[in-house]
């Protein structure tokens, strides 16, 4: 849910910190952002963008809001979003609905379904309100349950029906490969706290140069230092600390050091597959896509109970009794069978087998009923 940086990256985002505490009016005034252009073309090289094209946001839901709430919905346009979008996500368009009666438009599909059937839910959705859809908000991996979207298969045909794509990222970057370029959505934001190492309040929001007029931040502050005035509005939104942007420069050398992006993709990805078949066996069950090169470094297996008063005290209890914790949710809330319930297990480069073999032992002992 939240990550974990190592402490290289920690450590350097003290030394940021304790930096710009030496002379604040150095720091904000003449030093920090020639730092943060470096920076931006680390991390604009990693994602496969144009470093004019990166801004920095504390986090995704910043992002997000900044770019739905500049668009500035008007009567009789709709924004499309699957029933599996995050939480904030939603939030976020039921306060824009407040504003702009009837303008959500909620597809929904059905897990675990296909990822023709995603694509079809949404051309179908498409055609039958043709004209009306100004933008799609989409996840790049959806969080719960934690698998890839068809991302490219989706924007392709938002855009074929004049629709502007707004993609969530939040737990994309850093988990699977990215070129945002070859992607060409319209609008992109992703978290760096969760799998790219960097520490909490690090996050990237992409938009194309043909975009860029039609996004503010959300915090309307004195103007920043950019090449564009899109850099310029989201570098400053008011005095706070930018150790955390500066950090995943280091988060990804961090990562240059252990290896590279196909070994650290490679080993979470074959955790996470292992993680499952082993969790499954335990169970008695199965995961919840068979299908693993729909997911990534996040797997949903499904619990060996359907008494939803016994699953759901589980993330606390585990965290309460083993210092460890997955969600739990029933898929029925997701367009699945009523009385199945899933734990979502997230695997990281510091994550071993024996972790899981741990997680089995507590759910079981939580669950009172063995499975083995």
């Amino acid at each position: 849910s939240y990550g974990a940086p190592p402490k290289q990256v920690l450590n350097a985002a003290q030394a940021y910190e304790l930096d710009m505490e030496k002379n604040p009016d150095n720091w904000f005034r003449f030093t920090v952002y020639d730092m943060m252009d470096a920076v931006r073309k680390v991390l604009a090289k990693f994602v496969g963008a144009d470093a004019d094209d990166v801004a920095f946001v504390p986090n995704a839901s910043h992002g997000v809001n900044a770019v739905l709430r500049s668009l500035r919905i008007k009567p009789g346009e709709k924004i499309l979003f699957l029933n599996v979008a995050y939480t904030m996500v939603k939030n976020t368009l039921k306060y824009l609905e407040e504003f702009d009666h009837d303008s959500l438009l909620q597809v929904n599909i059905t897990l675990p379904g296909s990822n023709t059937l995603i694509v079809e839910a949404v051309r179908q959705a498409l055609e039958d309100n043709a004209g009306r859809v100004k933008v799609a908000s989409l996840s790049h991996i959806v969080s719960l349950p934690g698998f890839i979207l068809p991302i490219k298969e989706l924007t392709d045909l938002c855009h074929a029906h004049g629709v502007l794509v707004l993609i969530d990222g939040a737990h994309a970057l850093g988990q699977i490969p990215l070129n945002l370029n070859e992607l060409n959505a319209d609008f992109w934001v992703g978290n760096g706290h969760k799998w790219l190492f960097s520490p909490k309040g690090s996050a990237i929001l992409w938009v194309p140069k043909k975009n860029q007029h039609l996004v503010e931040p959300t915090t309307i502050s004195w103007e920043g230092v950019g090449a564009t005035h899109f850099q310029a509005a989201f570098a400053y939104q008011g005095t706070s600390s930018y150790s955390p942007y500066l950090a995943m420069a280091d988060a990804v050398a961090f990562r240059e050091s252990i290896g590279g992006e196909e070994k650290i993709h490679k080993y979470m990805h074959s955790l996470a597959v292992e993680t499952g078949k082993k969790m499954a066996s335990a169970f008695g069950t199965e995961v919840l896509f068979s299908d693993d090169s729909r997911y990534a470094s996040m797997v949903d297996v499904r619990l060996p109970s359907s008494d939803g008063s016994l699953v759901q005290p589980i993330p606390k209890e585990l965290m309460k009794q083993f210092n460890t914790y997955v969600p739990v949710y029933g898929i029925e809330s997701l367009g699945g069978e009523k009385g199945k319930y899933y734990v979502r297990v997230s695997l990281q480069i510091y994550n071993e087998i024996s972790d899981i073999e741990y997680l089995i032992q507590a759910i079981q002992q939580l669950l009172k009923k063995d499975t083995v």
